[in-house]
């Protein structure tokens, strides 16, 4: 099945170009955006991602009619910026602000709890929403219960330099994609994907995957099929 929203829970749903919709509370979540980026790495770069990244989430607030959006830790890429940049990002997230969604900041690794607040504002270390616990996911928690994370950059490597970010996910943990365009994420295939997933779940491989591409999410079986399917097609 392959379309720009896909229910991938009851009351989970997972929305083009890497969101996920908690139909319950009407909270649009979404992680690692890393705004700022090209200001970050030094400024020889146009702020580009950025302004389009935030149109992204004013858009999709406002198509979904959400009560909230939950930026899900690393925000920004780093909080060395111009006093222009952090405006722009000021200014972006008070628009989805004053259109009557209210925004959740959790703190990822990249901002942390006060290294952002200049640009951002407080933050949180997470929060629950329809009986899920929604943390950046850079350390773990034993007793998080259902969680709904970021941090990993999932994707599914296609050949090449091509990369499709993809959801992760079970009745106990949801991992988010990136939306950053400037990382090609870890790969769902490798053993380092593998390795940290096991913080969080027994057995990685029995996670159903999702991919996003072109606008559009489609579903694959559990990561431990697909990887047998692409080992057998490889040979």
């Amino acid at each position: 099945m392959s379309t720009g929203q896909m229910t991938l829970l009851d009351g989970v749903v997972g929305v083009a170009p890497g969101l996920l919709l908690l139909e319950r509370t009407r909270s649009l979540v979404a992680a690692d955006l890393h705004l700022g980026y090209e200001e970050v790495v030094g400024g020889a770069l146009p702020l580009w991602s950025t302004a389009e990244q935030l149109e992204t989430l004013a858009r999709l607030t406002r198509a979904l009619e959400v009560r909230e959006l939950i930026l899900l830790g690393d925000v920004l890429h780093g909080t060395r910026m111009s006093a222009q940049a952090a405006r722009r990002i000021r200014m972006g997230l008070s628009r989805i602000a004053s259109e009557g969604c209210a925004i959740v900041l959790v703190a990822g690794n990249h901002e942390g709890r006060s290294r952002g607040v200049p640009v951002l504002g407080e933050t949180v270390e997470s929060v629950h929403r329809d009986g899920w616990h929604l943390l950046h996911g850079d350390r773990p928690l034993a007793r998080a219960g259902r969680a709904v994370i970021g941090h990993l950059h999932p994707s599914l490597h296609l050949g090449g330099l091509v990369s499709a970010p993809v959801f992760l996910y079970s009745e106990r943990l949801v991992v988010l994609p990136a939306l950053t365009p400037y990382s090609p994420g870890l790969s769902v295939l490798g053993d380092s994907c593998a390795h940290a997933l096991r913080a969080w779940v027994d057995h990685p491989a029995a996670l159903r995957v999702a991919a996003v591409t072109e606008g559009r999410i489609t579903a694959f079986h559990t990561l431990g099929a697909l990887r047998v399917a692409l080992r057998v097609s490889r040979k």
